[in-house]
């Protein structure tokens, strides 16, 4: 039976701040210890504000309790991080830097919950018209982001913004650029005292002009940048950090009034916009004369060989594969062509039992795919039955020409070449089959925020 929520009173001492909390977690660059994410809430996300409301009304209200998660004999304090600060940074207000009397709270009023995923469910739904409002605009697109990373829809999140589209470019710009400038970035994002913070809208009003920068986004569904220029955004990024950090009073308006011309701005920080690529000269190896980079990628070869951005592959697939597109196919036919179909059944068998559909549950706890795994009297088959999860995860794919792909790639097929004894299968055989595979192996193994964008999770 769930326990009833009921309204109780925790010391300060058994309430644990939640580094991970969504509003600040990406924003946040300090330690681990409680003084360091205490400051960090004062002076960052306006704690010191809620410090001295505490003491201008001379309580803490009891009506505004802490939702907490009972974590043994703490409580993890999800929903109310920035007035738990306020209160314990209250108690030794000189320790914090605040220039406020000292103010004795030695416990506070609080909600217990016991199942995470309630709680989260109910900050999410029940705060969503009030609470993401108030949020930075960058910590709500990080929520945002994390919300359609595991399938949420666009049209669902639309209570937290109007344009939850955006929001998800934003945070997608994020999490490359700060793999650039790292902690810089985030304090310049970031509310902060002064001029310091607050950038935000700066980088969003250059989207304009990121083709420029060496980015672009992804249409509908996906909305995710596309760095087309790797070294012309590392420039464009460092750059831009290192000069706001230089002028911080730099405002939006600088931008809206200037336009394409501030990206000149930067050219002394390392980034000259006007710069053209250079043209490199290109030898083509059998006749030894100098070609135009154009004229080499028109006679560039079909690709022979699968490229995937999925993170955290493990070792052995991706050895697999490796291992099937290494093989010459005029020497291995057999062996090549029975590792097709072994890289295809791996490589979904992965995708299936390691990618979240909604947050906390695969693709393989959905009683979409149960009938690949048990039969009809809910037994465990002993081994898996890729036709009908092939099947299955063929018939959420969304995109006309990627399914027909799948479907036309025929399990049995492989098979049925290496075990004809009379024939054996032949390099022209296993060269197609190798092609043909790229396409389903590269569809897989995408960045798995735009593999669940192109599916159809509304039949799971």
């Amino acid at each position: 039976m769930t326990k009833k929520l009921m309204l109780e009173e925790k010391n300060l001492n058994e309430l644990i701040l939640d580094k991970n909390n969504p509003r600040f977690a990406e924003l946040y660059d300090g330690s681990d210890k409680e003084e360091d994410l205490i400051e960090y809430l004062l002076y960052t996300e306006a704690g010191e504000d809620i410090a001295k409301s505490i003491l201008q009304v001379n309580e803490y209200y009891p009506d505004r309790p802490l939702w907490v998660l009972e974590d043994d004999d703490k409580f993890l304090v999800k929903d109310g991080n920035r007035r738990c600060a306020a209160a314990k940074a209250l108690q030794f207000p000189k320790k914090y830097g605040l220039n406020l009397q000292k103010f004795n709270l030695t416990k506070l009023p609080v909600l217990i919950y016991q199942n995470k995923e309630d709680l989260n469910k109910r900050i999410t739904q029940e705060h969503a018209t009030s609470l993401f409002r108030k949020w930075d605009r960058i910590a709500k697109a990080l929520k945002v982001y994390k919300l359609f990373t595991s399938g949420s829809s666009i049209d669902s999140m639309i209570e937290i913004d109007s344009s939850p589209s955006d929001l998800i470019k934003l945070a997608s710009f994020y999490y490359e650029a700060v793999k650039i400038k790292s902690d810089a970035l985030k304090k310049l994002l970031r509310r902060g005292r002064g001029n310091t913070g607050g950038k935000t809208i700066i980088f969003e009003r250059l989207f304009k002009y990121k083709n420029l920068c060496g980015y672009k986004f992804r249409n509908k569904p996906s909305y995710k940048i596309d760095i087309f220029d790797k070294n012309r955004f590392r420039d464009y990024i460092s750059a831009a950090v290192d000069y706001l950090k230089e002028y911080p009073k730099t405002t939006h308006k600088t931008i809206d009034d200037e336009k394409k011309k501030f990206l000149e701005r930067l050219k002394e920080f390392g980034f000259d916009v006007n710069k053209k690529d250079k043209k490199t000269k290109i030898i083509d190896q059998k006749t030894k004369n100098v070609v135009s980079p154009l004229e080499k990628k028109k006679r560039k070869t079909i690709k022979n060989r699968p490229a995937y951005e999925r993170k955290g592959i493990p070792a052995p697939l991706d050895k697999l594969i490796k291992e099937c597109y290494d093989l010459d196919y005029n020497n291995f036919a057999n062996a090549k062509t029975a590792l097709t179909r072994l890289s295809l059944e791996c490589t979904l068998k992965y995708i299936i039992e390691n990618t979240e559909y909604k947050r906390g549950t695969q693709f393989s706890n959905s009683q979409f795919f149960r009938k690949a795994f048990f039969n009809n009297n809910g037994v465990k088959k002993n081994f898996t039955d890729f036709t009908i999860l092939k099947n299955k995860f063929t018939s959420l794919i969304q995109d006309t020409g990627k399914k027909k792909a799948f479907e036309d790639f025929n399990l049995d097929n492989p098979n049925q070449i290496i075990h004809n004894y009379n024939v054996g299968a032949t390099p022209i055989n296993a060269k197609a089959l190798c092609d043909n595979l790229i396409v389903l192996l590269e569809f897989m193994l995408q960045d798995k925020a735009d593999l669940l964008s192109l599916l159809d999770l509304e039949k799971l």
